[in-house]
C-alpha cells in the first residue's frame, strides 16, 4: 500500500463510472433510433448509480475524504467541497428519475423511451464533469494538504466502508459495466 492508494481507489472507481455513464449514452441512441431497450439492464444501471456511485464511491468520499480535507484547511461550504456534495445529491435525484422514466417506459408509455433519453442526458452532463474536478483539482489538493500517514489511515477506512457491502460487489459492478458497454454498443 502506497500512500496514494485511497486516491487511487477514487480514481479507479471513477473510471467504472464513466464507463456506465457511456453505456447509458449508448442506450440513449439505441431509443433516438426507435430501437428497444432492456428494461432489466437499465434497472442494473440505476442499482449501478444508487449501490456502487454512491454507497460504495460518494460514501468514501463523503464520510472519510472531503471531512479530512476540511480538517486540513478546505472549507466545507464554498469550493470545491459544497459544489461535490451538491452534485452528489443531484446524482440521487437523477438516479430517481432514471428510474421513473424505466417504469414509464415498461409501462409502455408513449414518451418512456424520451423520459429516459433525458434522463440520461442530465446523467451525461452531471457525471464527467463533476470526476473532472474530483481528478483534476480535489485528489491532487488531497495529495498536498493531507499528509501522507493520514493518506494511508484513509485507505484503511475506504476498506472498511467496502467491507459493508456484499462480497463480490465491485466484481458484479464491474461485470456490470462491462455488459452495459457490450450491449450499448450493437
Amino acid at each position: 500500500m502506497t500512500d496514494h492508494a485511497a486516491i487511487d481507489m477514487l480514481s479507479k472507481e471513477h473510471k467504472i463510472i464513466l464507463q456506465v455513464v457511456l453505456g447509458l449514452h449508448g442506450l440513449a441512441g439505441h431509443l433516438r433510433e426507435g430501437r428497444r431497450v432492456d428494461v432489466e439492464l437499465l434497472r442494473e444501471a440505476v442499482d449501478f448509480m444508487r449501490e456502487f456511485a454512491d454507497k460504495c464511491h460518494h460514501a468514501k468520499e463523503e464520510e472519510l475524504l472531503f471531512p479530512a480535507l476540511v480538517a486540513h484547511g478546505v472549507p466545507l461550504h464554498g469550493c470545491p467541497l459544497d459544489a461535490l456534495l451538491h452534485e452528489h445529491k443531484k446524482g440521487r435525484l437523477l438516479a430517481g428519475q432514471l428510474s421513473d422514466a424505466i417504469d414509464a417506459y415498461h409501462a409502455g408509455e408513449r414518451d418512456g423511451g424520451d423520459k429516459i433519453t433525458t434522463a440520461i442526458e442530465a446523467i451525461e452532463r452531471l457525471y464527467p464533469d463533476h470526476i473532472w474536478k474530483e481528478d483534476d483539482m480535489v485528489f491532487p489538493m488531497a495529495a498536498r494538504l493531507i499528509p501522507a500517514k493520514d493518506r494511508e489511515r484513509l485507505f484503511v477506512q475506504f476498506t472498511e466502508v467496502e467491507a459493508r457491502n456484499p462480497p463480490g460487489t465491485h466484481e458484479r459492478y464491474h461485470d456490470f459495466a462491462r455488459r452495459l458497454a457490450l450491449a450499448s454498443s450493437h
